[in-house]
């Protein structure tokens, strides 16, 4: 079982965190001017969010598998107890009636 890879995401997003932060100190005469930094620093945070979605939608259908398999199991053991009462229901009913011809 895969679980969501916290490091990996908040290594994308520690990356365009340090990407957005060299932004942000450049004067802004000189960003204005760079839109190529803009786009830079936008398609970094664009790829750690679209990183971020695709392990939660990962993470999302692992959880959705296994609580399908839960319920599941949830019912198969539901249908046993079922059964088992049955069984001593009919059980106890059998050795009463046993005992009420013991003692005729």
């Amino acid at each position: 079982m895969t679980y969501f890879d916290f490091g990996g995401a908040l290594q994308a997003r520690t990356c365009a965190d340090l990407e957005a932060e060299k932004i942000a100190h450049i004067p802004r005469a000189r960003r204005d001017g760079d839109e190529r930094s803009k786009d830079d620093w936008l398609e970094v945070h664009i790829a750690a969010l679209e990183e971020a979605v695709a392990h939660a939608e990962i993470l999302a259908e692992q959880r959705r598998q296994e609580a399908e398999t839960a319920a599941k199991k949830i019912a198969e053991l539901e249908a046993q107890i079922a059964l088992l009462q049955q069984w001593i229901k009919c059980g106890l009913s059998s050795t009463n009636t046993d005992q009420a011809h013991k003692a005729d």
